[in-house]
């Protein structure tokens, strides 16, 4: 199975055959080649701007730049990343710079960000830790602390329950006292 590269680099090639073969000797002005790719002068200026590096002219005594026909695949590769594939500026002077997917990480896992990435998600994996241990530990002592106000509360009535029978007891005695002195 092909990758996206082998298959953009095979579509490379292709985009050629939109050229006359007998263009070789082509020398075209930035308005005939953005007619040519089918694209505006001001996105061609601004790719010979952004990726003046990548796109080979042929500079006239005028100081004007001239496109032949490697220019022109070259304008079509860009135009191919830029609008089928989507890829930004950046990434299509990445891609045509190393020739590496700019969609896909380059980052190896020696990268230091990719090491101190690894540190911070131990340290996370331990504070989760910690806290869940937290908090199992405060449920047990949520669970001692309602059983200890339950036995206390139990332990209220209880006492209540004595002093008012106590009471009554006390009441029902003195009551007894009265009456029997009262009739006796």
């Amino acid at each position: 199975m092909k990758t996206d590269n082998e298959n953009l680099r095979e579509s490379e090639n292709p985009t050629s055959d939109n050229i006359d073969d007998n263009s070789g000797d082509i020398k075209l002005t930035i308005k005939e080649a953005a007619q040519k790719i089918d694209e505006s002068v001001h996105v061609v200026r601004n790719w010979m701007k952004e990726l003046k590096n990548h796109i080979p002219t042929l500079q006239g005594e005028n100081g004007y730049h001239y496109f032949d026909k490697s220019s022109i695949e070259q304008l079509l590769l860009i135009k191919k990343l830029s609008r089928e594939q989507g890829y930004s500026i950046k990434q299509i002077n990445h891609y045509l710079s190393t020739g590496d997917d700019p969609l896909k990480p380059a980052r190896t896992p020696e990268d230091p960000v990719m090491l101190e990435l690894e540190v911070i998600k131990e340290h996370l994996k331990r504070q989760e830790e910690f806290n869940q241990a937290l908090i199992n530990r405060l449920e047990k002592q949520q669970e001692y602390i309602q059983n200890s106000l339950e036995k206390r509360d139990q332990q209220l009535l209880d006492v209540v329950k004595e002093t008012q029978q106590a009471k009554s007891e006390v009441a029902a005695t003195k009551k007894k006292g009265f009456f029997a002195r009262l009739f006796s």
